[in-house]
């Protein structure tokens, strides 16, 4: 009896860095529960990994079929030589330094909602977000549903985008947040070097520290470094949604890109302690379908000419 409720114990125990159950097609692979396995590093601490690496939904082991839903720390520490690392749709959790100091070409994923209903834990999956790290992590690619992600569009899923989803992932050119989406995690989309254009909805108040800060360095900013700009930023928020500090965007967006708002809220934004670190904020800009309606009717007809020209003619109108 007492035998049995040590097993059981153990088995909601953290894993210690370097122990495994059992590997299985090379993956090596911690219980963590009754029918739950992570995945972990093998014999060798360092550089356990290389080449591609398959991980399945399910494995099993003695007879026992288990589901994998986590990569546990240090799973991947100094795998320099990574190819793609193909995750399953059961993994829920990256815990924090996963893959650090190694270097992946892409994680491959079912699609984009898999991704985000993944919790990073703690400072991300590929290494603290150190001022200067002592290894310069490769930035990763992501690539769900067989497509490289380029244009981000968070999924009608999503509500809240957890804090380090798209740490340092390359090839993101553009972000669109839709309105039902609430919140932005902390270093969301940090160190995503090549994003030029993000669009937030209407429904997001809350956006967590380094959220957008594209520097790849953390203290890039102290030095003021004049690089990785989003160059367009539209935020259709009618109230500025609360920063986690000024460092959610990096000192190069704050000076060189521009920040699109509603119309009735520029006030706001440039009184704003965060937002108006912005140096070029101005209101979002018509749809063209409204450009010409001169009445406001929503129709483009000979009655806005007809307004346009009694405007013209009687100034006091």
């Amino acid at each position: 009896m007492k035998t049995l409720l040590l097993g059981i114990m153990m088995l909601g125990m953290p894993l210690a860095a370097g122990a495994y159950d059992f590997e299985s097609d090379g993956v090596y692979y911690g219980i963590t529960g009754p029918s739950q396995v992570a995945v972990v590093t093998g014999d060798n601490y360092e550089g356990a990994y290389d080449g591609d690496v398959y991980i399945p939904d399910s494995v099993s082991h003695d007879g026992m079929n288990y589901t994998v839903t986590e990569i546990y720390y240090d799973a991947f520490f100094k795998c320099t030589r990574l190819g793609d690392v193909f995750l399953p749709s059961t993994i829920t959790s990256l815990h924090w330094d996963a893959f650090l100091d190694a270097f992946v070409d892409d994680i491959v994923v079912r699609d984009l909602e898999t991704w985000c209903n993944i919790s990073f834990e703690e400072d991300g999956c590929f290494g603290r977000m150190d001022p200067y790290p002592d290894v310069e992590v490769g930035i990763h690619g992501l690539v769900a549903g067989g497509q490289q992600v380029t244009d981000v569009v968070i999924p009608e899923s999503i509500t809240r985008i957890h804090d380090f989803t798209f740490y340092k992932t390359g090839a993101i050119r553009s972000v669109e947040i839709p309105g039902h989406v609430t919140r932005v995690g902390m270093g969301a989309f940090f160190g995503c070097t090549d994003l030029k254009s993000l669009k937030i909805g209407a429904g997001v108040d809350t956006i967590g520290h380094y959220a957008f800060n594209t520097d790849y360095y953390l203290f890039d900013w102290e030095f003021n470094v004049d690089r990785n700009v989003i160059d367009e930023v539209v935020c259709q928020a009618t109230v500025p949604p609360v920063m986690g500090g000024k460092y959610c965007f990096n000192q190069a967006t704050y000076k060189r890109g521009t920040l699109y708002v509603p119309a009735q809220s520029l006030r706001a934004y440039c009184l704003d302690e965060n937002w108006s670190r912005f140096e070029n904020i101005l209101p979002i800009p018509e749809p063209a379908s409204r450009q010409g309606d001169v009445n406001g009717d929503g129709v483009l007809n000979v009655t806005d000419v007809t307004t346009l020209i009694d405007l013209l003619l009687n100034g006091d109108h």
